[in-house]
C-alpha cells in the first residue's frame, strides 16, 4: 500500500515520542511505502541517518512547521514543543493534500505526537485515516498532589484541565468520529475516545512502543542469569518528574531501610524534580544508598539494567513507559503502580502491581514489596524470565505489525474495524 504517515516526532537516536515515530517507520516500510510527514526540526539527522543507510528506500520524508532553539528550561521547553506541534498540525494539510493528488495514497496514519488532544487534519483527504495509538487520558490523581512541588502541581492541573477542554473541541471530535480506526494506548483513554466517538466500533487498545527484531535478539544476546547475591539493586529510569514517584520510591526505601533492607537504588535521568528529589534523599539519610540523575546510554545503560533486580517505579500518571519494557527485557523484575501504561504492560505473573490508594498506603505496600523479595530472592529468580517473556510475547514489532496490517486491510476492503 501506499501510506501516508505523520510522525511529527521522528527521530533515529532519541528516546521517547521520537523512538516511536522512528521504530513505527521503520516497522510499516517492511510492508508498505511510505510518505512521511514530520517537523523539519529533525531533518538534519534523518537525512544523515539515510546517508548512514539507516532509512529504506521506500521511506520518504516531507518537512515541516517552524522551529526554534530549545529553551534551557525543560517545562518551558516541553510547551515549546506542543505550541510548535500545533502550529505543525495546523500546516500539514495543504502539503498533504498536494501528495495525495499526485500520489493517490491508499490511507493515512498518524503515529506521533501519540497524544488525542491535537486532532489529526489527515481525515479531510477523503481516504481512511488510522489515528494512533494515542494517549493523554491518563491524570496524576487528585490524592496525590501532596507529592508534587507547586510548579508540577499547576502543570498537573492545566494538564487536567486541557484534557477537559480538548473533549469539546470540534476539530478533537471530528477527527475521532471520522477516523476509519483508532488505536488507544491505555484504558483510560480507550474510554475517553469511546465516549468521544460515539462507539466502540473502530476502537482497539494497543501500546504505541514495541520492541525492533534487532533489539529483541540484541536483548537475547545479552540476557544471562543475574548474581542475586549482595544489596538488592534497584533501577527507574526517565525524565526526573513528579509524576514518576521519586518521592514515593525514596520513602519506601527508608521505611525498608529501617526494616533491615540493604539495597542500592538508581535513577538514570534527570529533570525538573531532581534538586527536590536530591534534597529529600539527603534529609531521609540515603544518600549512600541511591545515586539519582545518572545519565546512562549505550553499553552503560544496558550494563545497569542487566545488573538490577528490580524495575522499581511507582509513576503515577504515564501512557507507555520505554524504560520499563526495556528493564523487563533485561529481566528486572517491575514493581509499580497499577494504573495508566505501566498497569498495562506489567503481569501478576511477572511483576507487583501496586494499588493507587493514597500516599502513605502505597509507600508501605512498595516497602513491604522490597522486603519480601529481599527474603525470597527465588521470586526474582522467577519473575524476572517472566518479564522479559512477557515483552518478547506480547510487545515485539512482530505484534504490531500485524496487528497494524490487520486494521489497514480491514478499512481498505471496506469491512471496518
Amino acid at each position: 500500500m501506499k501510506i501516508l504517515a505523520c510522525a511529527y516526532a521522528c527521530h533515529p537516536h532519541l528516546g521517547s515520542e521520537s523512538h516511536v515515530g522512528w521504530a513505527a517507520v521503520q516497522c510499516l516500510a517492511r510492508d508498505h511505502e511510505l510518505w512521511v510527514l514530520t517537523g523539519l526540526r529533525n531533518r538534519p539527522d534523518l537525512e544523515r541517518a539515510r546517508e548512514e543507510k539507516l532509512v529504506p528506500d521506500n521511506v520518504h520524508f516531507i518537512y515541516g512547521g517552524q522551529f526554534k532553539p530549545w529553551h534551557p528550561n525543560r517545562l518551558r521547553a516541553h510547551l515549546q514543543g506542543w505550541k510548535e506541534y500545533a502550529n505543525f498540525t495546523n500546516e500539514i494539510l495543504p502539503a498533504a493534500t498536494a501528495l495525495h493528488q499526485k500520489i493517490k495514497f491508499d490511507l493515512a496514519h498518524h503515529v506521533t505526537l501519540a497524544s488525542w488532544r491535537v486532532p489529526c487534519q489527515l481525515w479531510k483527504l477523503g481516504i481512511p485515516l488510522v489515528f494512533g495509538p494515542v494517549g493523554g487520558s491518563e491524570e496524576f490523581p487528585l490524592r496525590f498532589f501532596s507529592i508534587l512541588s507547586p510548579v508540577t502541581a499547576a502543570f498537573d492541573m492545566a494538564r487536567m484541565f486541557s484534557n477537559r477542554y480538548s473533549q469539546f473541541s470540534p476539530g478533537v471530535r471530528a477527527c475521532l468520529r471520522h477516523a476509519a480506526h483508532v488505536f488507544a494506548a491505555n484504558a483510560e483513554t480507550e474510554s475517553v475516545i469511546v465516549r468521544l466517538r460515539g462507539t466502540s466500533s473502530g476502537v482497539s487498545r494497543m501500546l504505541a512502543y514495541f520492541h525492533s527484531n534487532t533489539a529483541l535478539a540484541a536483548a537475547d544476546g545479552n540476557r544471562a542469569p543475574k548474581n542475586l547475591d549482595g544489596p538488592l539493586r534497584l533501577f527507574a529510569g526517565g525524565t526526573m518528574i513528579g509524576s514518576k514517584g521519586v518521592t514515593l520510591t525514596l520513602r519506601a526505601l527508608a521505611l525498608a531501610k529501617r526494616q533491615g533492607l540493604k539495597f542500592h537504588y538508581r535513577y538514570g535521568g534527570k529533570g525538573p524534580d531532581f534538586n527536590r528529589s536530591q534534597l529529600l534523599a539527603e534529609k531521609l539519610g540515603l544518600l549512600g544508598d541511591v545515586s539519582l540523575g545518572d545519565s546512562l546510554s549505550g553499553k552503560a545503560y544496558t550494563n545497569e539494567l542487566q545488573a538490577s533486580h528490580v524495575y522499581l517505579a511507582p509513576s503515577l500518571r504515564e501512557s507507555a513507559g520505554i524504560t520499563l519494557a526495556e528493564a523487563m527485557l533485561a529481566g528486572c523484575v517491575p514493581v509499580v503502580a497499577d494504573c495508566s501504561g505501566p498497569s498495562q504492560i506489567v503481569s501478576d505473573e511477572c511483576g507487583f502491581k501496586v494499588p493507587v490508594k493514597n500516599p502513605q498506603t502505597l509507600i508501605e505496600e512498595l516497602s513491604k514489596i522490597l522486603l519480601h523479595l529481599d527474603k525470597n530472592r527465588n521470586i526474582l529468580r522467577e519473575k524476572g524470565p517472566a518479564a522479559a517473556q512477557r515483552i518478547v510475547t506480547r510487545f515485539s514489532e512482530e505484534n504490531y505489525r500485524a496487528t497494524v496490517n490487520t486494521v489497514y486491510q480491514s478499512i481498505c476492503s471496506g469491512n471496518g474495524q
